[in-house]
């Protein structure tokens, strides 16, 4: 019998993704300034929710947006979601964030919600 038992977390930013085109046409300072910014944000969303230290994570991103018009891509808004990764290093649930840590993260499709914004599903067994 399996005595592990899957603990989660839903993390939610209502600051809209940028996504991985955005970026691209950026100049690298205000990419900087995004990725600094967002990773604060996230930051202080993991802190508020008292994550314990985890060995282990899997992660679920789903965007949020007010209307089903201008969707992006799934995957799209990878680099916020990289950022919220890099966040839950820096405030130490995560050790680092290579596959030993971070096994997997997996994108769905935009959905419908009241606020623009991220949600993010941190899974462990630990």
């Amino acid at each position: 019998m399996d005595t592990n038992v899957l603990k989660s977390w839903v993390l939610e930013d209502y600051e809209r993704p940028w996504t991985a085109n955005a970026e691209r046409s950026w100049h690298y300072h205000k990419r900087a300034t995004m990725v600094r910014e967002a990773r604060e944000r996230w930051a202080w969303i993991i802190l508020s929710e008292q994550i314990p230290r985890l060995s282990q994570v899997r992660i679920t991103a789903t965007p949020l947006q007010k209307s089903r018009r201008s969707q992006a891509d799934v995957a799209a808004c990878y680099p916020t979601v990289k950022a919220a990764i890099d966040a839950l290093v820096d405030v130490g649930v995560l050790a680092g964030d290579t596959p030993t840590q971070v096994t997997q993260i997996t994108f769905k499709a935009p959905q419908v919600a009241e606020l623009d914004g991220l949600r993010l599903m941190i899974e462990s067994e630990d």
